[in-house]
């Protein structure tokens, strides 16, 4: 038998060595057993796989590897042919002990047949792939090792998303408001959230787990098989109304959602619900039907979101790719040429790296900056400011870049305006604004900030250019993240297409608006709309909190920031709600960690009581609750120690 041209590459690798054994190995090889498997299939295979496949022999060295290989590794048949296999790894990598325990398994003939690991590549790229491995032996006896690179990088980062998907499921199940259980078919909870235990009145698991739901929770006994009958005859989508026992005796009414749990071949394991205590409600049967179209709505709103969140990410992650192709080139041109390039030309492209590599920070910031945003992941430290004061500070600024391409800044703010803000972020608001407007505002042009105030009162600032403006049929994708809408600026600036999204969440974290005016020619507008400034005064301030010093000082600066105010007081949860029965206030401020109910808890039952769904909150804490009431629009976050002009710029940004 001719030996075949994978033969003949793996004799280029070795100019000085003897390679009688591996062409008869291949040849071996090619005909073992299987008489139509012929070495130009095996080379077809072998080039045309995308797993990387990569030979060695008993000592270590990397006979042969196919182009796949060097694609996962980065590197080059030149570079990896003839060199221990060991060459694949970075310097984090521990490349004496992979290699040695490699020689002792070859000896041992108890190489791995598959397994799966992390690489830590030369190349700086970290790959999980699965590893297949044959040993071959030719008639000279000498001993090679077949190995499949198989990259599982998607499927791990798929297995992880499933597993942090199950562990948020778990935490939703725990931590949710309404009654959630699992019980089995002969009538046993087997699981049960934390709002179970309370609507039944128990104080442990254990005893909720040992209760015989139709002797010791249904009041009526025959309703449970009623019940279930009902689900398992279809109308499982349809709540029913039953009559339950607690733990003291008294009866509530509840509305259950439940369903069947099957196994996979359809056989019945038992019954999950989520449970609705209508006891107080019932003669307001319309609530109920409120209720469920609120949470219909919440599932088409999540189903949007994961939606645009998708859309988001399949334009984003094309973004975040490009640079990589100009770092990685001009890396390549330099460590391949460097010898016989000239200075300005390794300058001229160390240049080209660097603009990238600057281009994906400002990509990456972005992108971490807008989720910090519209997540509710960062804190807001709402104060009194001097708008005049920051606008003047921004526009300085940025003088250097205007006096460099000819345009005046000018702004127009009244002495004494006051915005109850978060300096820092309102700060980035304006830099993004106006370094759009420098961007796309030609020589002798002018940009312009203007704040002043409309007849509702309301604050209102625009920020203008004369610059080349805006097409109209582009104006609706401005604010949009999943629309990604970017344009060069007149010099060639490139944009992230993120910092218009970015001020958008940043007036929606103050209850403001933010649009876009412009013609094409004529220049554009941004007009940021801020709700006017409310008089930060009530008239009963109800303080929640076991510790009595605190009490006392808040008490004490509320009297100072609304005067005439009434407070009253409440050492726990409990008690406040039950002083809420007959006393309803205007404002809460209460502490988060608290016994028997901390201010979380408490903060869910207030949203549930009708009459306080939309009342403002102040919640005390030293901890991050910001993700806790994202979507509270009514709750404020006080971060400890207590400061008088924090909880005064919180006053100031609610409206009673």
């Amino acid at each position: 038998m001719q030996p075949s041209s994978l033969s003949n590459n793996f004799r280029s690798s070795f100019d000085h060595r003897e390679y009688t054994q591996i062409d008869e190995s291949i040849a071996h090889y090619s005909n073992a057993n299987i008489s139509h498997v012929t070495p130009d299939l095996l080379e077809m295979i072998w080039d045309r796989t995308q797993d990387g496949m990569l030979l060695t022999d008993s000592d270590g060295l990397i006979v042969a590897v196919n182009a796949a290989f060097c694609g996962l590794t980065g590197m080059t048949e030149m570079e990896l042919v003839g060199f221990p296999f060991t060459v694949i790894y970075d310097s984090t990598t521990d490349r004496k002990t992979i290699f040695d325990t490699y020689l002792d398994l070859v000896r041992a003939q108890q190489i791995p047949k598959k397994y799966e690991q992390e690489l830590h590549l030369n190349s700086g790229q970290r790959v999980y792939a699965e590893i297949l491995t044959s040993t071959l032996v030719d008639d000279a006896q000498e001993v090679y090792v077949l190995t499949e690179y198989r990259d599982i990088s998607d499927r791990k980062r798929w297995e992880r998303a499933m597993r942090l998907s199950e562990v948020r499921y778990r935490s939703l199940f725990e931590n949710a408001v309404l009654p959630m259980y699992e019980s089995s078919i002969d009538g046993k909870l087997t699981n049960a959230n934390i709002a179970m235990m309370k609507l039944l009145g128990y104080d442990s698991y254990s005893e909720l787990l040992a209760l015989n739901l139709e002797k010791d929770v249904y009041v009526h006994p025959e309703q449970r098989m009623t019940f279930l009958d009902r689900i398992q005859t279809g109308a499982e989508g349809r709540p029913a109304e039953l009559q339950l026992k607690r733990k003291d005796g008294s009866i509530i009414v509840v509305l259950a959602h439940s369903r069947i749990l099957r196994d996979e071949q359809g056989a019945v394991l038992g019954f999950e619900g989520v449970l609705e205590n209508i006891t107080e409600q019932k003669e307001l049967e319309y609530q109920v039907q409120a209720n469920i179209k609120k949470l219909e709505a919440n599932r088409e709103e999540l189903t949007r979101l994961n939606a645009q969140k998708d859309k988001i990410l399949a334009i984003v992650s094309h973004d975040l790719r490009s640079p990589f192709s100009s770092i990685l080139g001009f890396c390549d041109l330099l460590k391949s040429e460097f010898t016989t390039l000239s200075d300005k030309e390794k300058m001229e492209y160390i240049g080209f790296i660097n603009e990238a590599a600057m281009q994906q920070l400002t990509m990456v910031n972005s992108i971490l900056d807008w989720s910090r945003l519209e997540t509710g992941r960062i804190n807001m430290h709402v104060q009194p400011l001097d708008l005049r004061t920051l606008v003047s500070t921004v526009a300085t600024s940025m003088l250097g870049l205007s006096l460099k391409k000819g345009i005046t800044i000018r702004y127009s703010v009244p002495e004494g305006t006051v915005l109850p803000a978060d300096e820092h972020l309102i700060r980035r608001l304006l830099l993004n604004l106006i370094g759009n407007a420098l961007k796309f505002t030609p020589a002798n042009g002018t940009v312009s900030i203007d704040v002043t105030a409309d007849t509702d009162g309301q604050l209102v600032m625009s920020v203008s250019d004369t610059g080349v403006g805006i097409p109209a049929e582009d104006l609706g994708k401005l604010f949009r993240i999943e629309e990604k809408y970017s344009r060069q600026g007149l010099q060639g600036e490139n944009g992230t297409g993120l910092g218009l999204p970015m001020c958008y969440e940043i007036m929606k974290k103050h209850n403001g608006t933010i649009e876009a005016v412009s013609e094409e020619g004529h220049g554009t507008s941004f007009i940021l709309t801020f709700n006017k400034v409310v008089r930060s005064t009530c008239k009963k301030v109800l303080i929640v909190d076991d510790q009595v010093g605190n009490r006392l000082i808040i008490s004490r600066f509320m009297k100072r920031i609304s005067e005439g105010s009434e407070t009253f007081f409440a050492e726990t949860a409990k008690e406040a709600l039950a002083l809420m029965t007959t006393n309803v206030p205007d404002l809460i401020i209460t502490d988060f960690h608290m016994p028997q109910m901390n201010g979380i808890e408490f903060l869910r039952a207030v949203r549930n009581d009708e009459r306080m769904k939309n009342m403002p909150v102040i919640l005390v804490s030293g901890a991050n609750l910001e993700e806790h009431i994202q979507s509270d629009m009514m709750t404020k976050i006080l971060r400890k120690p207590i400061n008088f002009n924090e909880l005064k710029g919180v006053m100031q940004t609610i409206q009673f």
